[in-house]
């Protein structure tokens, strides 16, 4: 853990330089609250999606539904 006392770990700490970033950003560009907004969103909609593992039965189960589809029964 990067921060013991916060309770946060590395990826949580990208996460927060990011959206700080888009602070320092919207104070040097004169981003709107909603750019600012619309930007925070789009950073953790990433961060969360980028955390998401793929179920592989889904996936293999799809694959095998596929090529069993051309076979006679």
């Amino acid at each position: 853990m990067i921060f013991p006392v916060f309770n946060l770990g590395p990826r949580d700490a990208v996460l927060l330089i990011a959206i700080s970033v888009m602070l320092v950003l919207t104070v040097v560009f004169h981003w709107s609250a909603w750019e600012l907004l619309f930007a925070a969103v789009a950073v953790i909609v990433a961060f969360v999606a980028g955390g998401m593992k793929p179920n592989k039965k889904n996936v293999l189960a799809f694959l095998k539904n596929s090529s069993d589809s051309g076979k006679m029964r």
